[in-house]
């Protein structure tokens, strides 16, 4: 049994993001290197518990396991169906000026407090365009649920699923 989720989300950002941030977002987005410090999903990471050959490593040699959260790309999982892709695109418009990221992506459950750290990052930063609406946008299914994406609501309480 998979306990997986097909994750649609898009978001405008400003222009005004630090380097620093555009690195951390480049590296879970797969386009560019891990950066040397976190500040945008810093929680909840697991610990690598084994080697690359599965051997399992003294508990002294623990250490955190990060690796980027929307950067697959190419066919999903056969359960969900379709492709999965992370962009993220620089807008220089005379008025438009800041970030585009869209990503559809297939997540574990163990991966959903990982993704609520950068859900609430996004939700935090986005921005609306000429006075619209902020933009920002997840939702979210069950890979057994009928092929519906559900809203994300991001709150006190954390990731909710509608």
């Amino acid at each position: 049994m998979a306990d997986i989720h097909e994750v649609l989300l898009t978001a405008e950002l400003p222009a005004d993001l630090t380097e620093a941030e555009i690195a951390e977002l480049r590296w879970h987005l797969g386009h560019g290197s891990r950066p040397e410090r976190f500040t945008i999903v810093v929680d909840c990471w697991p610990m690598a518990t084994v080697d690359e050959e599965d051997e399992p490593l003294p508990e002294g040699q623990w250490e955190v396991d990060r690796y980027p959260l929307l950067a697959e790309r190419g066919p999903a999982d056969p359960r969900i169906g379709g492709v999965v892709y992370s962009e993220l695109a620089r807008r220089d418009g005379p008025t438009d000026r800041g970030w585009a990221l869209s990503s559809r992506q297939v997540l574990h459950s163990d991966d959903l407090s990982l993704l609520e750290q950068l859900l609430q990052w996004l939700q935090s930063r986005a921005v609306g365009h000429r006075g619209g609406p902020v933009c920002f946008s997840c939702h979210t299914r069950f890979y057994e649920d009928d092929f519906v994406l559900k809203p994300v609501l991001l709150d006190e309480g954390g990731l909710a699923i509608l």
